[in-house]
């Protein structure tokens, strides 16, 4: 795998790593900044903390990602963070790799438009990388990683099921990348491939 070391100077990227939970996108994203040597800025290690407190302060329960009370209240406040953090990485001329869910951001035209604008104003480029799986993947990856943010998920799994689309994609150009189980090619291998072309196209 191509390391930082061995990269060389690349051009300015802010790179998005989405999908759905379990789709395995912390190890797409390492992999890809491990890879090119960007900054890793992974959403739920940067908020979870102040998201889970927030939470609790609230009356709300600290591991259930889909109350009105967290997408109201805190995940508005998670892709704040996320965001800012990255803009600073890019600012002081750092490429930044960012994991997150992006569910409805990848699907927005205006949000992509305005990063991407954003992205022109600081002589960067904007890429997405969505990771795709299905639900058996999926729920045997929250099983296993066992984290307490996936209990609302896992105890109400057809419920949770029945209100995503596994079709849904990026509104933009992006890397699409087959993190199901019975995928024919290594996660590994289709992230190095990605990280190639990004910095080939330097």
């Amino acid at each position: 795998m191509t390391t930082a070391a061995t990269s060389g100077t690349s051009t300015l990227t802010l790179a998005l790593v989405a999908g759905f939970a379990g789709s395995g996108k912390s190890e797409a994203g390492k992999l890809l900044a491990a890879a090119t040597g960007w900054a890793m800025l992974d959403k739920d290690t940067l908020t979870r903390p102040m998201t889970e407190q927030l939470l609790r302060a609230l009356d709300g329960d600290p591991d259930d990602r889909h109350s009105a009370t967290y997408l109201e209240q805190a995940r508005p406040l998670e892709y704040e963070c996320l965001m800012k953090a990255a803009w600073e990485n890019l600012e002081c001329g750092i490429s930044a790799v960012l994991v997150a869910p992006f569910l409805s951001e990848a699907s927005d035209a205006r949000w992509t438009s305005r990063v991407m604008r954003r992205c022109r104003r600081l002589g960067a480029r904007f890429e997405m990388l969505w990771v795709d799986s299905d639900v058996e993947s999926m729920h045997e990856r929250l099983i296993s990683r066992n984290a307490s943010r996936d209990t609302w998920k896992l105890a109400h799994w057809p419920t949770y099921t029945a209100g995503i689309d596994l079709g849904l994609r990026p509104v933009v150009t992006h890397h699409l990348v087959d993190n199901r189980l019975t995928s024919a090619r290594p996660l590994a291998e289709q992230v190095e491939a990605v990280a190639q072309r990004l910095l080939g196209a330097a």
